[in-house]
């Protein structure tokens, strides 16, 4: 049995914008015209543009949704142009609708900008390179984003709750090893070690 990842929150909302959406989805396309020996574009990995793009968001995400996420952006000649911010959702149901590839990159991509670790990945000397105060910081955002996300009674996901809370459990093990000072010559009850 695999241990579930579970990953820390970072504070604030992450998001990625169309035009970095656009160029994963063209990068998983030239990718795979290359490994079936054609060349990048070609008839059936075509090059998608940024238009075509912004004109199938409201078709994915529905016309009142998707203009939540409108914003602006100058391009190399200084024109104000639009595209769109994506939060992770938004984001991976976009690159979803063109393909799983691309939508798998997507979602590493947005781990990556909201600063999720999963730390039963770090190695010792990462995780002693982290302050206490950010340690025991994360370990609250975990609980809470445990139980907000698998607590809930009667649910599938209690299962998994279950599991995050063992590696929760190992984890705050860890944190409070570092943030108890030891004496020399005391032992963990501080009673004197003759």
């Amino acid at each position: 049995m695999t241990d579930l990842p579970i990953y820390l929150p970072a504070p604030d909302v992450a998001k990625m914008t169309s035009l970095e959406i656009v160029d994963f989805i063209n990068d998983v396309r030239e990718k795979k015209a290359k490994r079936e020996g054609m060349t990048f574009p070609c008839k059936k990995y075509t090059n998608l543009a940024h238009k075509n793009f912004l004109a199938k968001v409201p078709k994915v995400l529905h016309e009142e949704h998707s203009a939540k996420f409108l914003a602006q952006y100058k391009d190399t000649t200084g024109r104000t142009l639009n595209c769109y911010k994506f939060p992770r959702r938004e984001a991976c149901l976009m690159a979803m609708s063109y393909d799983y590839d691309a939508q798998a990159k997507v979602f590493d991509r947005m781990n990556e900008l909201e600063g999720l670790v999963n730390f039963a990945n770090l190695s010792d000397q990462d995780f002693h390179d982290i302050t206490i105060q950010e340690q025991q910081h994360r370990l609250v955002l975990l609980e809470e984003r445990s139980f907000k996300e698998h607590g809930q009674k009667g649910s599938a996901l209690m299962i998994m709750r279950k599991k995050e809370k063992q590696q929760i459990e190992a984890y705050s093990k860890k944190v409070k090893e570092l943030s108890q000072l030891t004496l020399p010559g005391f032992n963990d009850d501080y009673d004197k070690i003759a």
